[in-house]
């Protein structure tokens, strides 16, 4: 789904200035609803919601779908989701980039991590006695760093793929044509 631009007016501020129009057009992101659950939901009359509908549906940023059943559903156009969702993918994107740059680094240091040599030579004994010598490898740093810059990739990775199928789930049930969304 491209993004919608939104030409404002005075007609778009007019309507988007009342509170109860946010509230449905929020109300209507998360889902399509009718009437009867809109009033439910923002605990309003349903000739109160009927109107406040009717501006917004004036205005493009929500339509009535009529896919057969004996209910009216109604859901955000393009131009209403691009209102509460004004970046679209672009947060998605940015977090899925984050997260393989995290992963490609955490993975980077594990590698120098395990391939790093490892002294084979007898360590002297420290200056001014005490202490057993321990032989020069890898430094523990690079281990941690590297476990958990993978860590945080793979955590910001799954988190973008849920956003992106929830995302992906929203669209198609937001079609007012009853049409799946690819």
């Amino acid at each position: 789904m491209e993004p919608a631009d939104i030409v404002l007016t005075k007609d778009t501020f007019e309507v988007l200035a009342s509170g109860t129009r946010l509230d449905i057009l929020k109300a209507l992101h998360i889902r399509r609803m009718t009437i009867t659950e809109l009033a439910a939901d923002l605990g309003l009359a349903k000739s109160t919601v009927h109107h406040h509908l009717q501006r917004l549906a004036d205005a493009g940023f929500v339509a009535a779908g009529d896919d057969g059943h004996a209910w009216v559903y109604y859901a955000l156009t393009p131009e209403g989701l691009a209102l509460l969702q004004p970046h679209g993918g672009a947060r998605i994107r940015i977090i899925l980039a984050a997260g393989l740059a995290s992963l490609a680094g955490g993975v980077c240091a594990l590698a120098a991590f395990l391939t790093a040599p490892v002294r084979e030579e007898p360590v002297p004994p420290l200056a001014g006695g005490g202490g057993i010598p321990v032989p020069e490898g890898a430094p523990v740093e690079l281990l941690v760093a590297g476990i958990a810059l993978a860590v945080i990739g793979g955590v910001l990775i799954t988190y973008a793929c849920a956003r992106w199928r929830n995302r992906r789930a929203a669209a198609q049930h937001l079609d007012p044509a009853g049409e799946e969304v690819t």
